[in-house]
């Protein structure tokens, strides 16, 4: 290239582009373009915000619900916990975009239905424009979250419930003879303070329906009545109470209180309500707990972790497994087809219950949020979360669906005796059942040989079976219909009519007149107009057969008429499918000579011989069939009589992969934050608790330190 000419492109490019910034920066040229995603901004962005948005996100800021607001520039453009909303000109970190594109590893919003596609496709060409909003005001300063302060669990303490049991001064009181024991001192106190008086003691016969309604949960019968009242014993209630702690029904009217509380139920309920069939276990461990004044510390241990706690014999080991039963208690929404899901909403029930039953805490409000009311952060949370994350609670699937989901039950020891006897009733169900199996299988073999090879066997004349006949077209082999001779028969699969035959050609022992004679299983979709071509020593002749009729002759024959025939193989007979509508069905061709053979070698059996073999047969078949029915007889008397299957309960176990577990943002399972060491409620921790053992889930720290003394909620 020339000097002059290549500086000559230089400087026309230098000048283009300089008139391309001149262009860009031209005032008028930028007001314009303004304006334009002003009027865009206004027309398509701001409308679907008031509608859609600012129910939720408008005005200031809420840590607990919607920590970010649309309503200003700079609110859309801060955004909230998990990064700015709208990022100008990029599409990728706009999380806003994300949110109402419902991406499945964000939020979805607006979280009841998802805009239209053009409405989306306006706010992607938005932020491409530079996201232009006229809008002004700042964010609103929104107040700090407890975990963002720092909760002053000291300071929290003060609070009644979280103190430390302390066993005050028995107050004095002025009616000294009054108060039987300490407490009444207590109330007598107050009276006494408000100036008041206790009411009379109730009379006898009052009291002791009282006293029976109270433990029994029944009235006492007159005769109980009059037993009280009569009684001279200065220490007739103490007795009374003695003996109605003694009763079963004691156990079953405050078991059933405690029942309620761990929210016990024999099925599942919610979305398919399975049953939990072996529910009564929990419901009687609970009330034998109550009857035999089992201690609180040990109740708690064993509900939480009893499947972890040490035993001594059997039926401690059983009550212990049993026990567990608690944490498996409660609806399950089973068809969940998020099972991840599923499993951190049985993690949740659990928290909840836990914290109620045992601590009088509502803990569940802290899975999306620190709780608004009391001192328990989210951290707190997911740290029982671990714990019971690292339970195994959903287990397996019920009603042989991959989507339902099912839970979680475990064997109980049982005594050796009757371990031995399962054991032996196994291997005699299973021997039986072989023994049974193979004496079927071999007398429906003998069966159908009989009934369709020996048939064929037995037949009079020379009989040609589908098998040994000559096949044009594409024929389909059948064993469907029952009656029918050899191994099966043919069909043409009522298809290309015309283009199949099948042509049965007989060694004839001598000349003479043959009936001819066509077996087929007839039945509904038969073909009503067979053509059957026989060629004999009169020439070519042709049968129509209605197949959709059953043969005349034994239930499967058709006659087709006598005919002259050659010795030797110079006749058939063709079937074939021309002009047919339905399935033509082909079995065997039977020749039956209608004059005396001239050689009796030749001559075939008459239907009433049996041969020697099929009389052995026969006497085989005889034999299965006793021993067929003997089998089922003695493997229903098994059955009736097995021993009680082995003993299963309603039970939790261990993850095989215990782990601490992630802040769930907002309580979403698919936006995971940062991870938080298995532990428990700071609030309640007094002293340092004992670190979770990494090879365990975690419960038995937990029931230990639900169960300590120093536990001021428990």
């Amino acid at each position: 290239m020339r000097p002059f000419l290549y500086l000559s492109c230089l400087s026309i490019a230098v000048v283009c582009v300089v008139n391309q910034r001149a262009h860009a920066e031209d005032p008028q040229t930028e007001l314009q373009q303004k304006q334009a995603g002003i009027e865009f901004f206004e027309n398509k962005i701001r409308p679907v915000l008031v509608e859609h948005c600012y129910d939720c996100h408008a005005g200031e800021p809420d840590p607990e619900n919607a920590s970010f607001v649309l309503d200003t520039r700079a609110g859309i453009r801060m955004g909230g916990d998990s990064g700015k909303a709208v990022v100008p000109g990029n599409l990728k970190s706009s999380l806003l975009l994300q949110a109402i594109e419902h991406d499945p590893e964000f939020y979805a919003m607006p979280p009841d239905e998802k805009l239209p596609a053009n409405v989306i496709a306006d706010f992607r060409k938005w932020i491409q424009m530079g996201a232009p909003d006229p809008r002004e005001g700042q964010v609103k300063t929104s107040p700090q979250k407890k975990s963002e302060l720092a909760i002053d669990f000291e300071k929290e303490r003060e609070f009644w419930s979280f103190r430390p049991l302390t066993k005050p001064d028995v107050p004095e009181v002025k009616q000294s003879d009054w108060p039987r024991n300490d407490i009444d001192r207590f109330i007598l106190s107050k009276l006494e303070q408000k100036q008041m008086t206790p009411v009379q003691a109730a009379d006898r016969q009052t009291l002791v329906r009282r006293v029976y309604f109270d433990l029994t949960g029944l009235p006492p019968t007159p005769k109980q009545i009059q037993q009280f009242v009569n009684d001279p014993s200065p220490q007739a209630y103490e007795h009374l109470i003695d003996r109605l702690l003694e009763t079963p029904q004691y156990g079953e009217t405050w078991g059933r209180h405690w029942l309620d509380l761990a929210r016990y139920a024999d099925s599942n309920g919610l979305d398919i309500n399975l049953t939990f069939y072996n529910a009564w276990r929990y419901r009687d461990y609970v009330i034998q707990a109550f009857n035999q004044d089992k201690p609180y510390t040990e109740f708690i241990r064993e509900q939480i972790a009893g499947d972890l706690l040490p035993f001594e014999n059997d039926e401690e080991r059983t009550q212990n497994i049993v026990a567990t039963g608690f944490l498996v208690m409660g609806a399950k929404m089973l068809s969940e087809r998020d099972k991840e899901k599923l499993r951190m909403d049985v993690v949740d029930e659990q928290i909840d219950v836990t914290g109620r039953a045992f601590m009088g805490m509502t803990l569940g409000c802290a899975r999306c949020h620190d709780h608004k009311f009391d001192p328990i952060p989210m951290t707190d949370y997911y740290a029982l979360a671990g714990i019971f994350r690292s339970t195994e609670t959903v287990h397996g699937n019920r009603l042989n669906n991959q989507f339902v989901s099912g839970w979680m039950t475990r064997p109980l020891p049982i005594k050796p005796e009757h371990a031995a006897a399962l054991k032996k009733y196994e291997t005699d169900l299973k021997t039986l059942e072989a023994k049974l199996k193979t004496d079927s299988d071999a007398l429906e073999k003998l069966q159908g040989d009989t009934s369709q090879q020996m048939r064929l066997k037995e037949l009079v004349g020379i009989v040609v079976d589908d098998a040994e006949a000559t096949k044009t077209g594409a024929w389909k082999e059948s064993a469907y219909s029952k009656n029918y001779l050899g191994v099966g028969y043919v069909h043409d699969m009522n298809e290309e009519q015309g283009k199949k035959t099948i042509r049965f050609t007989p060694d004839l022992p001598a000349a003479g007149k043959y009936e001819v004679r066509f077996a087929f299983p007839g039945s509904g979709g038969r073909a009503s107009k067979v053509p059957v071509n026989i060629q004999s020593e009169q020439g070519m002749q042709t049968v129509y057969v209605d197949q959709t009729k059953q043969g005349p002759i034994d239930g499967i024959f058709t006659s087709l008429g006598s005919f002259e025939f050659a010795a030797g193989k110079a006749g058939h007979v063709e079937i074939s499918n021309k002009g047919t509508s339905g399935y033509v069905v082909v079995d065997a061709v039977q020749f039956l000579p209608q004059f005396k053979l001239p050689n009796q070698d030749v001559k075939l059996a008459k239907k009433d011989e049996a041969k020697p073999d099929h009389a052995a047969q026969q006497n085989r078949i005889k034999e299965l069939q006793a021993s067929v029915k003997s089998l089922k007889s003695e493997l229903a008397n098994l059955k009736e009589n097995a021993p009680r299957p082995a003993p299963m309960a309603l039970a939790v176990g261990e993850q095989p992969d215990p782990a601490d577990y992630r802040i769930a943002r907002r309580g979403n399972i698919h936006q995971l934050g940062d991870k938080v060491d298995r532990g428990f409620l700071t609030i309640a921790s007094l002293q340092d608790p004992p670190p979770v053992s990494p090879q365990q889930s975690g419960r038995l720290e937990l029931a230990n330190w639900l169960s300590q003394s120093q536990n001021p909620l428990t």
